[in-house]
């Protein structure tokens, strides 16, 4: 049986009862550098697992072009990810990464397979796994790669591939408002396979 899910930019803190009662069961949330405003705060992860929802995170700065990936730039913010991480109390689970635009074949099998390489060897000496959040083809090819252990499937359709992709842990859906709220939908097929806590 499948289960529903949400992300937002936005800090869900006061709106957990009814992301709860409209049947959803985890939130995803952002990690990212200093000062961006969609950054989960600790309280706000504490409010989550509180509300009885489980919480999923990505981090992502301004991944929309290939200048973005790159093994200095992954060593860069696999250490971002990790003090966030241990920060929110969260426990050995899974960080997504965004690669958030239609890479080409190319371009996965050279930087971005080098980003994700460095991100998979510093977040598991942290006690961290590495999920992906892409295109059909991003995470196809980082899933056969052995590079990342889940894989977020986003709903821009009009990326190469589609959505055609089949082995995804997470699927991203329509636009849903919420208590004032914008947020993208989700659809895992259940709550443990997801890498959240």
């Amino acid at each position: 049986m499948s289960v529903k899910g949400l992300d937002t930019y936005s800090n869900v803190s006061n709106c957990l009862t009814n992301i709860k009662n409209q049947g959803y069961s985890f939130v995803a949330r952002y990690y990212s550098k200093s000062g961006n405003s969609k950054r989960m705060t600790a309280a706000e992860a504490a409010a989550i697992g509180s509300a009885g929802l489980k919480r999923v995170v990505v981090y992502q700065n301004i991944h929309q072009s290939y200048d973005k990936f790159s093994a200095s730039i992954a060593s860069i913010e696999a250490g971002d990810a990790i003090g966030q991480a241990q920060a929110n109390g969260q426990p050995s689970s899974v960080i997504y990464f965004a690669v958030d635009y239609d890479a080409t074949s190319s371009e996965i099998d050279g930087n971005i397979t080098e980003h994700f390489r460095v991100l998979k060897n510093m977040l598991s000496q942290a006690g961290y796994s590495t999920g992906v959040y892409g295109s059909s083809l991003v995470c196809k090819k980082l899933k056969e790669a052995g590079l990342v252990t889940k894989t977020w499937l986003a709903k821009s359709s009009g990326w190469g591939y589609g959505t055609s992709f089949s082995d995804w842990n997470i699927k991203q859906g329509a636009e849903v408002v919420i208590s004032g709220i914008t947020f993208d939908s989700n659809t895992a097929s259940s709550l443990s396979n997801i890498g959240g806590w």
